[in-house]
């Protein structure tokens, strides 16, 4: 297998490999999403945060990525496979398993599918706060805002949270803890999402979200260190959002 290190393009980027500053970098940027998802005009559409982690950990490069020729017959079932596991997975997270600590937490079971704890429910709602807000339809708006995660969040999110923070943070942290750690970063900027729906921030969903996303992260951190390679863990974030926001895609028009 063949790899390249992106290459360091001036020595003063080396100081934003420090875990310490890339730390706060991410939590610089999970701010600037929070805005952007809150109260800027574009909201719930992220640009600035989109901007700034793909070209972050381009100019700072320190991350390995081959070629799809490199790619070996056995990564290539992981790349598959994985993101097969993490959607049933997720399946059985907000479906079941969820749902049922919620009621054996006291929760009332009425109130589980409302859209304070439950994530499908928060987003339309999300979707229909951002409608008003443009003067469309929330069916339109989401059309919109999906296709935007699905053709910029593997890759982008994948250079950002693997490829910069975790790998910084393992040099010094050892693979464990950048993992949970960069998966736990990963999982918070997800919950920011959900920010547009206002006072009432729907906190069960938030946290259930995040919850998934720290698994999900947890094990694209794994894929990147089994391989050496960011480009497994990209097509494989790609596959594992590309069969939901299919399917809320082909039904969000109308």
């Amino acid at each position: 297998m063949t790899t390249a290190r992106v290459p360091v393009a001036a020595t003063s980027f080396e100081e934003l490999r420090t875990p310490g500053a890339s730390l706060v970098i991410t939590l610089i940027f999970t701010g600037v999403a929070l805005v952007e998802n809150t109260l800027l005009p574009w909201a719930p559409f992220f640009f600035a945060y989109i901007w700034l982690t793909t070209v972050l950990p381009i100019g700072v490069g320190g991350y390995t990525q081959e070629g799809f020729r490199s790619i070996r017959r056995g990564v290539w079932i992981g790349i598959i496979l994985l993101p097969l596991a993490l959607l049933a997975l997720g399946v059985a997270w907000f479906s079941v398993v969820y749902p049922k600590l919620l009621v054996s937490s006291g929760v009332a079971p009425d109130l589980v599918s409302t859209p304070h704890y439950d994530l499908g429910a928060a987003l339309q709602e999300m979707f229909r706060v951002a409608a008003v807000r443009w003067q469309t339809t929330p069916g339109r708006l989401q059309f919109y805002y999906l296709g935007v995660i699905l053709v910029w969040a593997a890759f982008g999110e994948e250079l950002f949270y693997r490829g910069y923070l975790y790998t910084s943070l393992r040099k010094s942290w050892g693979v464990l803890p950048a993992a949970v750690m960069s998966s736990a970063l990963f999982g918070a900027r997800h919950a920011t999402q959900l920010g547009l729906v206002g006072p009432d921030f729907p906190w069960g969903a938030a946290l259930s979200w995040a919850f998934f996303s720290f698994l999900a992260g947890c094990a694209l951190c794994w894929l990147y260190e089994k391989t050496k390679s960011l480009t497994p863990a990209i097509l494989a974030h790609y596959l594992l959002n590309l069969i939901p926001t299919a399917s809320a895609l082909l039904t969000s028009q109308g």
